[in-house]
């Protein structure tokens, strides 16, 4: 063979191992993107703290009424209904009937506050395993993902709550309740346990409304849209009451659920998830098309 030929031989062999390397050095790639992706996951997962769990939805969530949903809604209502009768019936004196009108507004504004820190605990610690508040925990934490089917949920789907026990207890002792308290605590377990139809109306459009809702949301006695909508901003750390959203400013502005966070962080080790951005996969999905 000639020195020609071999040179020529030597290209040929070069040029046949050159895709063999392309391949070889792609995968090496592929391997490194795939090692940081998977660094980046371990990240998020510290991140996400002791504790403080995934957020899960349940993608088969019932939008319809039950009949459980019937019986923990109504049921309450009754019984609360029977203790504001029972109340009504101690008012002997304008002086009554001014503590009961005091004490429905107390309950009103209090609810709003209560709300908050109720909406703030499920949003930040928790999840769908958590005894006793797991479905509600998960449902809240879902809404951010998903804050449209609220707005397609039937009412009694949307706000029943564990209530009936003290509702029921309530009923046993308002007959031995001064008229304050005896209208104050059914006013505010209604309004606790309606505080998710103000919530839904709040994701509403202002022509899907009764026009009484609207008159209330816009005279600021309800939650509306543009108050409400504060919330729904990641990383969802603030504007948690949904009753009227009166106590909304006060509370973030006083610092009072970063206190408390860094307290529990403390004591605990668990840190809320509104300390971080929220993962790829819980950003707020576009309402589909069907589904409006």
């Amino acid at each position: 063979m000639t020195v020609l030929e071999e040179d020529e031989v030597e290209a040929l062999e070069r040029a046949a191992a050159a895709p063999a390397a392309s391949t070889s050095g792609s995968a090496a790639l592929e391997q490194q993107q795939q090692q940081q992706q998977h660094r980046e996951q371990q990240q998020q997962q510290q991140q996400v703290a002791a504790g403080a769990s995934k957020r899960v939805i349940d993608e088969g969530e019932l939008l319809t009424s039950t009949f459980e949903h019937r019986l923990f809604t109504f049921g309450p209502m009754a019984l609360m209904a029977a203790s504001l009768a029972t109340a009504a019936s101690h008012v002997g004196s304008g002086g009554d009937a001014l503590a009961a009108a005091g004490a429905v507004f107390a309950a009103y504004v209090l609810s709003d506050i209560g709300t908050g820190f109720y909406h703030w605990g499920v949003d930040n610690y928790g999840d769908s395993k958590t005894p006793f508040f797991g479905s509600q925990i998960a449902a809240f934490q879902g809404h951010h993902q998903k804050p449209w089917t609220i707005t397609q949920r039937e009412f009694c789907n949307n706000v029943f709550q564990p209530a009936t026990g003290p509702a029921a207890l309530l009923l046993a002792v308002s007959p031995f309740l001064p008229v304050g308290p005896g209208f104050f605590l059914p006013s505010f377990i209604f309004l606790a346990c309606m505080s998710q139809q103000f919530h839904a109306w709040s994701h509403m459009k202002k022509s899907e409304l009764p026009g009484v809702v609207v008159a209330l949301q816009d005279a600021g006695i309800l939650i509306g849209r543009r108050a409400h909508g504060a919330h729904h901003k990641p990383n969802f750390d603030g504007n948690y009451c949904i009753v009227s959203g009166w106590w909304n400013e006060p509370l973030d502005n006083s610092g009072v659920f970063r206190f408390l966070e860094k307290a529990i962080a403390a004591r605990t080790g668990v840190e809320p998830r509104c300390w971080y951005p929220p993962q790829d996969d819980w950003e707020e999905q576009a309402q589909p098309q069907a589904a409006r």
